[in-house]
C-alpha cells in the first residue's frame, strides 16, 4: 500500500493517491479547494484516534440525519500539499496497535481508516458559490487469522478473536447486499457501520485481496478468494455531494466575508473608501490603498491626540482640575484608537491565515503555498514596522514629557536642587551600565554566531573534498555524468536532489517475454521440467523428475594449465628434507684439544659432524 516513498517509481497506492489529489488541484482552474485529513484504527471493537494527543481516549458512533454516521470529536488537520499530508499519516502509524505473532512479527492487531475530505467551491451560472464534497477513505483491514498457525495467546487471542469477528461480520453484510436481503445487519460491528457508505452506499469503492503464495496458506488464500469474488458483485449509487450544509469550506468563506465586512465598516467612519470605476461601469474598490489609508488615518488621529495633550500642558489659564479632565478624556481616547488598530490587526492576521488554509486551483500547489506563506510573512513585517513606529512615537512622547517637566522644575533650595541632579546622575549611570550589558551581550552573540558559521563552514568544506575524493576515484564517468544530468536543487527543502526517471510511476513494469504467464522468468530446461497437469503448484517452481537421471548439462572445473619447468620446480621444492645426522667426535678449545667422555649413545669420542645425504661437512 505504501511502497518506497523515497523512490517515486516505487512509491505505492496511498502516497501515489496523495500525489493525484494535489496534482488534480493544481490542474483546476477559478475553484478553491479545502483538503483535511482524519486517522481513526478499531481495536478490540473500540474507535480510537490516532491523531490525538490523549491515546486512551475512545470515541464513540453517532447516526445524524443530515451527515449520517460519523465519528463524534474525531480531529482532522488541514493540509496544503503531499509533504504535510503524508507526516499526518506518519503520525498516525507511529500510534497504531502492532504485536509479534509466530507468522508476523509486526502484526496489526486492529481495522485503520485514513479519511481525506476535500472539499471544492466553483461560481455557478447564477452568480453564487456552489460547494461539492468528496471522501476518500483508505481502510486497511487486519487479516483473518487462525489459532494453530499464530499461535496467539492472551491479549493476542483477544484481539485475533475482535478481528475475525468484525471480519465475519463484513462478510455477512457482503452477502446481503449480493444476495438482495431487506435487512443487511450493518449495526452488527462498528467497522460495517463506518464502512455502510462503502458498502452498497453513495461511493465507488475498491478491494484489494492479499494472498499468501505457499501452499502453506492454501486455505485462508481460497478464503479471500471467496470474499473478493462476493464482494466484486455489490453495486453501489454513487451522487454528487453538492452543497452540504456541514461543509467546512462554506463556513470558511462566510467567516472570512464577515471579516472583510467588519473591517471594511470600521473604515468608513474615518476615511472615503477610494473607488474607481471599470469600463463596464461597476465600481471597484482598492483594498490595498483602503489598508494604507486606514493605517494613515489611526496614524494621524494619533499625533492629534498628542497635539492636543502638549498643548493642554502648556495652558497657563486652566486650572489643574480641568487640565486633569482633559488628559484624562484624551487618554481614554487614545487607548479606544489603539484598541481600535489592535483589532484591525487581529482580523486581518485571521483572514490571511484562514484564506492561507484554502487551496486554489490552476497553480501549482507548492508555488501557491509559498505565495501565501510569503504573504503571510510580508503582513507580519507590516504589524510588526507599525508596532515598532509606536514605540518610537511612545518614546518620543515620554521623552518631551521629561524635558518639559525639566524645564518646569523649581527648587526652594540649592541643596534640594543637588539631591535632584544627584538622584538623575544615577539614574542615568544605571541607562548607561545597561546599555554596557546590552552591548557587551550582542558582542557575545555576534562572535559566537560567527564562531559557529565558521565550524559549518570547515564541516561543509571537508565533506565537499571527501566527497569529490569519492566521486572521482570510485564512480566511473558515465555514471557520473548520468548522476550529474539528474540532479537538481530543491528549493522547498533547501537541498540538492535527483530528478525522477524517466519512467513514469504510474506505468507497470511490462512482463518479461520469456515469462509466458509465470510470474518470473525461467530458462528452457525449467519450463520443460515444470508439472503442467496441475495448475495448483504451477507457479510455485516445482520440477517433475524422472526415474532416470537426466542427461548431464554442466562440466566439472578445470583449471589452467602450468609450464611443466616451473610444476617441477614447484614439486621439488615442496619435497621433506631428509633427518639431520650429528656424529660427535672431540672437541676442540682454545687451550687446547680436550678429549671428554661421550655420551653413551653417541658410541664414542669424536668431533660434532653435520651429514645430509651421503656427504658430511666438518663444523
Amino acid at each position: 500500500m505504501e511502497g518506497i516513498r523515497s523512490q517515486p517509481e516505487l512509491r505505492g497506492i496511498i502516497p501515489s493517491s496523495f500525489a493525484h489529489i494535489f496534482d488534480s488541484i493544481s490542474r483546476s482552474t477559478s475553484r478553491q479547494f479545502l483538503v483535511r485529513a482524519s486517522y481513526l484504527e478499531i481495536y478490540n471493537e473500540s474507535i480510537r484516534d490516532l491523531l490525538s494527543r490523549d491515546q486512551n481516549k475512545r470515541l464513540q458512533l453517532q447516526e445524524h440525519p443530515k451527515e449520517g454516521v460519523h465519528v463524534h470529536d474525531l480531529s482532522s488537520f488541514i493540509t496544503k500539499n503531499s509533504p504535510e499530508i503524508e507526516h499526518v499519516m506518519t503520525t498516525g502509524n507511529l500510534n497504531r496497535s502492532t504485536g509479534a505473532t509466530n507468522m508476523n512479527e509486526h502484526s496489526s492487531r486492529s481495522h485503520a481508516i485514513f479519511v481525506i475530505t476535500v472539499e471544492s467551491s466553483e461560481i455557478g451560472v447564477d452568480g453564487k458559490p456552489h460547494i461539492r464534497v468528496g471522501k476518500l477513505n483508505l481502510v486497511d483491514l487486519a487479516g483473518s487469522e487462525r489459532q494453530a498457525k499464530t499461535g496467539s495467546t492472551g491479549d493476542r487471542f483477544k484481539e485475533a478473536t475482535n478481528i475475525n469477528l468484525s471480519l465475519s461480520v463484513l462478510g455477512n453484510v457482503i452477502s446481503a447486499l449480493v444476495d438482495g436481503n431487506s435487512h443487511v445487519p450493518y449495526r452488527d460491528s462498528k467497522l460495517t457501520r463506518l464502512l455502510q457508505n462503502s458498502l452498497g452506499g453513495n461511493s465507488k469503492t475498491i478491494m484489494i485481496a492479499t494472498l499468501g503464495p505457499a501452499n502453506y496458506n492454501y486455505e485462508e488464500s481460497l478464503t479471500t478468494l471467496r470474499y473478493a469474488n462476493r464482494a466484486k458483485n455489490i453495486k453501489n449509487q454513487p451522487r454528487i455531494n453538492e452543497d452540504p450544509k456541514d461543509a467546512l469550506l462554506r463556513k470558511f468563506q462566510e467567516e472570512i466575508a464577515r471579516l472583510k465586512d467588519r473591517l471594511e465598516n470600521k473604515g468608513k467612519g474615518g476615511r472615503k473608501s477610494r473607488r474607481h470605476k471599470n469600463r463596464d461601469g461597476t465600481e471597484v474598490g482598492d483594498d490595498a490603498s483602503d489598508q494604507d489609508d486606514e493605517e494613515l488615518f489611526l496614524k494621524e488621529q494619533q499625533d492629534k491626540l498628542n497635539e492636543e495633550k502638549r498643548t493642554i500642558m502648556h495652558k497657563k489659564n486652566i486650572n489643574e482640575t480641568e487640565r486633569e479632565a482633559l488628559l484624562r478624556q484624551l487618554e481614554e481616547q487614545k487607548k479606544a484608537i489603539e484598541h481600535e488598530q489592535d483589532d484591525r490587526r487581529k482580523m486581518q492576521h485571521k483572514i490571511l491565515e484562514m484564506e492561507s488554509k484554502l487551496i486554489t486551483g490552476g497553480k501549482d500547489i507548492i508555488t501557491h503555498t509559498s505565495e501565501q506563506e510569503q504573504t503571510l510573512r510580508q503582513k507580519r513585517r507590516q504589524i510588526a514596522e507599525v508596532e515598532r513606529r509606536n514605540r518610537e512615537v511612545q518614546q518620543q512622547l515620554q521623552q518631551r514629557e521629561e524635558e518639559r517637566q525639566t524645564m518646569n522644575e523649581t527648587y526652594t533650595s540649592i541643596k534640594e536642587e543637588i539631591e535632584d541632579k544627584r538622584a538623575k546622575r544615577d539614574k542615568l549611570s544605571k541607562s548607561l551600565k545597561k546599555l554596557d550589558t546590552k552591548k557587551q551581550d550582542i558582542i557575545e552573540k555576534h562572535r559566537s554566531a560567527r564562531e559557529e558559521l565558521e565550524a559549518e563552514q570547515r564541516e561543509i568544506q571537508k565533506q565537499s573534498k571527501l566527497f569529490q575524493l569519492i566521486i572521482e576515484n570510485f564512480i566511473p564517468v558515465d555514471e557520473r555524468e548520468r548522476l550529474l544530468k539528474r540532479i537538481q536543487f530543491d528549493e522547498q527543502h533547501n537541498c540538492w536532489a535527483l530528478k525522477e526517471l524517466s519512467k513514469q510511476a504510474d506505468q507497470m513494469a511490462s512482463r518479461p517475454l520469456s515469462a509466458n504467464g509465470d510470474r518470473r522468468s525461467a530458462s528452457l530446461y525449467a519450463q520443460g521440467t515444470t508439472i503442467p497437469e496441475i495448475a495448483r503448484f504451477k507457479d510455485e517452481n516445482v520440477i517433475l523428475l524422472q526415474l532416470d537421471f537426466p542427461s548431464r548439462t554442466t562440466r566439472d572445473y578445470e583449471g589452467p594449465m602450468v609450464s611443466p619447468m616451473i610444476q617441477a620446480a614447484i614439486e621439488n621444492a615442496m619435497k621433506d628434507e631428509e633427518h639431520i645426522e650429528l656424529d660427535a667426535n672431540t672437541i676442540m678449545s682454545k687451550k687446547g684439544t680436550k678429549k671428554k667422555k661421550s655420551n653413551p649413545n653417541n658410541g664414542g669420542y669424536g668431533d660434532i659432524q653435520i651429514g645430509r645425504g651421503m656427504n658430511s661437512a666438518r663444523r
